[in-house]
């Protein structure tokens, strides 16, 4: 008998965590469009990577 394969389905919570990167790479993307700079920089994405998927967050979390 062959042992069935088994998937783990997201809960709504990885779902919004994965929707949250998702937009930030959406709006990272688009700010490259407009400055080509921006997306050659290794530290701005960074930055950016740290203040969008965590600072943000987090302030949110306080605020609520």
């Amino acid at each position: 008998m062959r042992p069935r394969l088994s998937f783990d389905v997201p809960t709504r919570r990885d779902l919004r965590v994965f929707a949250g990167y998702f937009l930030a790479a959406a709006v990272y993307i688009s700010i490259g469009v407009a400055w080509i700079d921006f997306l050659f920089s290794f530290w701005v994405g960074l930055a950016y990577l740290l203040v969008v998927a965590w600072a943000v967050p987090m302030l949110v979390r306080r605020l609520a």
